[in-house]
């Protein structure tokens, strides 16, 4: 009974830290997002500017940027979306299943989804979970997802142990012809009533399987990071990295560049914070990204792309960029080595008249200024 009691002191104090941190995503989404999002300030600070944990909030999907050239990649939000709800609603179904068990006093509960799943709860807030992780895609809610998958499997067993020796053969019966999470059974799964190996390796093999998940979970995250940038519309220079937010062309990109920085007063404008490294963001004028800093971002217009937008009008916003690891940093590696953000000018380009039409300073006040956010 102590081991399950420990084991639920662990699910809560896991839970709780997880929630705190993959709830970023709703925060984010809420009218009051900058006042939620200063709460996680501190600690995203302290990682941030630490060489060795600064990678934990980076993201491996894209957020500020709403198309690539990779399908999969653009569909991540509607997947994440999916599996969130999925997850949700599996949720709610087995709570009504418990509830009327328990309010009918029909014992432990093995009909309705229990019929074929022992953990039908446990089994939608991993899915639920793996949905929020691939809409936040932080390193550090990769890990403590992972973290939650064993946490999960730890208060399962203790549950099932105390089921066992609370209703006897009749669990043990059920127990034997369901699955704990899927539907079926798997050959791998070791017996609950298992205690011939030493308490030492009891703990080090769980152990050892837990560094192993994190490793791999952390390896598939960093190639789809790589992906994700290979599959972004920009161009690099020893000096520069220019995204664009939406579907464009090298071509379009190179020539919105181009014209911007062939204006004496652009020019003149960036060379004022004398930046080491340019870190610049193109979009259609009339669509809005609330991550980077620009003139007209408010909380209804903070993720605006509208479809029917000009083709020959661009914003340009052009930020200074501070490298982590020195300015010996170029290319896509200034995506990855940023450490923080100074808006400097915002630039608006007519490309069928092939000019700058308005040059535009930064407001005083922006949204997220100082909070590290996702770069891409």
């Amino acid at each position: 009974m102590q081991s399950i009691k420990s084991a639920k002191f662990t699910f809560r104090g896991s839970f709780l830290f997880y929630f705190l941190v993959a709830f970023e995503f709703f925060y984010m989404a809420s009218p009051f997002a900058v006042y939620f999002y200063s709460v996680y300030k501190p600690a995203l600070n302290f990682f941030n500017q630490s060489p060795l944990l600064s990678w934990l909030i980076q993201f491996f999907l894209p957020h500020a940027v709403r198309e690539t050239s990779s399908s999969l990649v653009n569909a991540h939000n509607i997947i994440g979306g999916i599996l969130a709800l999925l997850g949700f609603i599996g949720f709610l179904v087995g709570a009504v299943h418990v509830y009327y068990y328990k309010l009918a006093k029909k014992g432990v509960v093995t009909g309705g989804i229990y019929n074929h799943i022992r953990h039908p709860q446990y089994a939608s807030f991993i899915i639920c979970s793996f949905g929020l992780l691939i809409l936040w895609p932080r390193y550090i809610v990769l890990i403590m997802f992972i973290t939650m998958l064993f946490v999960y499997y730890m208060l399962a067993r203790a549950e099932e142990r105390e089921c066992e020796a609370k209703f006897g053969s009749s669990y043990s019966e059920y127990r034997n012809r369901t699955g704990m999470f899927l539907p079926f059974r798997i050959p791998f799964s070791m017996n609950i009533r298992q205690r011939t190996a030493p308490r030492r390796s009891r703990f080090i093999l769980p152990l050892l399987t837990y560094l192993a998940a994190l490793l791999i979970g952390i390896l598939l995250a960093s190639a789809v990071q790589k992906l994700t940038i290979n599959s972004l519309y920009a161009v690099y220079s020893s000096d520069s990295a220019t995204i664009s937010i939406n579907t464009t062309d090298t071509a379009i990109l190179d020539q919105v560049l181009e014209t911007a920085l062939s204006d004496e007063r652009v020019q003149t404008r960036i060379q004022q914070d004398h930046p080491a490294k340019l870190l610049n963001y193109v979009l259609p004028t009339t669509w809005f990204a609330a991550e980077i800093p620009m003139n007209g971002v408010k909380y209804r217009a903070g993720h605006k792309s509208p479809a029917d937008y000009d083709h020959n009008l661009y914003k340009i916003i052009f930020t200074k960029a501070t490298m982590r690891s020195g300015e010996n940093v170029e290319g896509k590696d200034i995506l990855t080595q940023v450490s923080e953000r100074k808006g400097i000018v915002e630039v608006r380009v007519d490309l069928a008249k092939g000019k700058v039409t308005q040059i535009l300073e930064l407001p005083e006040s922006v949204k997220y200024r100082n909070i590290p956010v996702a770069v891409y």
